[in-house]
C-alpha cells in the first residue's frame, strides 16, 4: 500500500491496489485520480446514502477458494433500490467485482465480448457471451450517486446510465453496462453470503 496528499485537502489518500487509478478521500470525499506519483483532482463525491450493507472496505472475503479485500464502491440507485458495486483486489491480482442488492451477492469479472447494442435488447431476449448463452431478465436505467475507496476508472457520478442483467445456467450471470463507449460486459455467478466467507464486516444490531 501508498498513500499520497490529497490535493485538495492535504490529508493522506490511501492506494492498496496496484491497478486502482482513483481514490475517494476519506476525509473530504475528493475524487482524487493517480497518474503515476502525481495526483489530480477531479471533483468530489456525494454522500453515501444508508443502505443497510454489512460490507466495509477493507472487509475480506473468499469466492472459489481465492481471497479478495474489498478496496472500493459504487453505490447506485435503481427502479429497485440502492444498488452496490464493491471492488474487489484478489491476492492472485485479479481484479473483480460484487455486485449487491437486496440481500443479493454475485461476484463479477470484466470479460471480452462483443455487447450487442442497447436498442437490440429487449426481455427474455438471448444474448451469447464469451460462448455461453443468456438470456436477458431486465433493462434498467440506474443512477451513479457516489463512490468510496478505490476503483479502476473514474465512475460517471451524478449520471444515468442503462445497463441490461442476463442470467444464465446454475447460477451464472453477465451484466452489459452501456455507461461508457463501448460498452463493456462482466459475467460471473450468484453466491449466497455465507459462501463469500467474509471477515470484517460492519456490526449490525441484531446480527449474532
Amino acid at each position: 500500500m501508498i498513500e499520497r496528499k490529497c490535493p485538495a485537502c492535504g490529508a493522506m489518500v490511501p492506494f492498496r491496489a496496484s491497478i486502482s487509478l482513483l481514490a475517494v478521500c476519506p476525509f473530504c470525499r475528493s475524487l482524487v485520480q493517480r497518474k503515476d506519483l502525481d495526483l489530480e483532482t477531479l471533483g468530489e463525491s456525494a454522500q453515501l446514502q444508508p443502505d443497510g450493507s454489512p460490507v466495509l472496505i477493507g472487509s475480506r472475503g473468499a469466492y472459489r477458494g481465492a481471497s479478495f479485500e474489498v478496496v472500493g464502491r459504487m453505490q447506485l440507485r435503481t427502479p429497485r433500490g440502492f444498488w452496490n458495486e464493491w471492488c474487489l483486489m484478489f491476492d492472485d491480482g485479479r481484479q473483480g467485482w460484487l455486485g449487491e442488492a437486496q440481500g443479493t451477492y454475485a461476484v463479477s469479472f470484466k470479460v471480452e465480448a462483443a455487447v450487442p447494442a442497447l436498442k437490440d435488447l429487449a426481455v427474455d431476449s438471448r444474448v451469447e457471451i464469451q460462448g455461453r448463452p443468456y438470456q436477458v431478465r431486465e433493462i434498467i436505467e440506474a443512477e451513479y450517486l457516489a463512490a468510496q475507496g478505490e476503483l479502476p476508472f473514474k465512475p460517471p457520478l451524478g449520471e444515468t446510465a442503462p445497463s441490461a442483467d442476463l442470467i444464465g445456467e446454475d447460477g451464472a450471470f453477465a451484466t452489459l453496462d452501456y455507461s461508457d463507449d463501448p460498452p463493456s460486459a462482466f459475467a460471473g455467478e450468484y453466491q449466497s453470503f455465507e459462501a463469500l466467507s467474509f471477515t470484517g464486516l460492519k456490526l449490525i444490531e441484531g446480527w449474532s
